[in-house]
């Protein structure tokens, strides 16, 4: 389906959004950091990606900054709750903004409406003709 990047420091966070994702098929690259996540970014085309705010290194926004011009779609998952900081990361460029603890089930429907959204989905049909 999607290749997504998952940047989040807490790694039993990660692990648990890693394998959810993987689970309904998406392939993840997990990071725990914003400069580990501009490496990665390098390296592969991310059809997602999901970012924490409060990172060591380089936080969230710089994150955001740096690849705002790539045209990847960016969700950010993070405990600051405030309407200024969820204005703030909206107005920066991102595509949503989930607030921590989250329920794994709307992360997933997030995710999949934004790669519909994005047309990122790689939803492909093949058909096969016998003649």
């Amino acid at each position: 389906m999607a290749l997504i990047l998952i940047v989040e420091d807490e790694m039993p966070i990660n692990v648990l959004i890693n394998r959810n994702l993987k689970l309904v098929g998406h392939e993840c690259i997990s990071v725990y950091d914003g400069e580990a996540a501009l490496e990665m970014i390098q390296k592969h085309t991310f059809d997602l990606i999901l970012l924490d705010i409060m990172l060591p290194k380089m936080n969230g926004y710089e994150v955001l900054e740096a690849v705002k011009k790539m045209n990847i779609p960016v969700i950010f998952l993070t405990s600051k709750s405030s309407l200024s900081d969820r204005v703030k990361g909206l107005t920066l460029g991102a595509d949503d903004y989930i607030v921590k603890p989250f329920e794994m089930v709307e992360l997933q429907a997030r995710v999949e409406a934004l790669l519909r959204r994005t047309n990122k989905a790689q939803n492909f049909l093949y058909l096969a003709m016998f003649v």
